[in-house]
């Protein structure tokens, strides 16, 4: 089973984000963030969508009920959706997250999906850190390729 249906797997396998330890989701190398991010850059993600949702999580993040964030969290799902669509945004990308919201409003309680939608938002920025740095890296490893073809 690759990494990423792992971490497919054990968001499946939870009721709520808040059962998963934090550090699995954030933590480097092993962390569900940087598999993602890794596995993504093979998929060629655009940074400029990932940004974009960062964007508007970061915008509902201000606000301070999770009636006040609801519409526009669903929101996000069509939004990802067309921009698979015009290949954006990989496909496992799209599903990891879809899987990760659906964990966040599953609960009766507003308060638990606020701490739910917190660990998602915090999930997100940690996948778009982890973006920079596995993009950086394809970077040096392509100018130490064609340093050696050059020699």
């Amino acid at each position: 089973m690759s990494d990423i249906n792992i971490v497919k797997k054990r968001l499946n396998d939870c009721n709520t984000l808040s059962e998963i330890p934090v550090k699995d989701f954030l933590d480097e190398e092993t962390g569900f963030a940087h598999i993602v991010a890794k596995e993504s850059i093979n998929g060629n993600l655009n940074t400029t969508q990932l940004r974009k949702f960062f964007a508007a999580l970061k915008k509902m993040e201000q606000k301070n009920t999770w009636k006040e964030i609801e519409t526009e969290f669903y929101l996000l799902k069509p939004r990802m959706a067309v921009s698979v669509g015009r290949e954006n945004l990989p496909k496992v990308f799209y599903h990891v997250i879809l899987v990760a919201m659906s964990k966040v409003d599953n609960v009766e309680d507003d308060e638990t999906k606020m701490k739910n939608f917190d660990i998602f938002v915090k999930f997100f920025e940690a996948i778009v850190a982890y973006h920079k740095y596995e993009e950086l890296e394809k970077k040096n490893q392509n100018r130490r390729k064609n340093n050696r073809r050059r020699y």
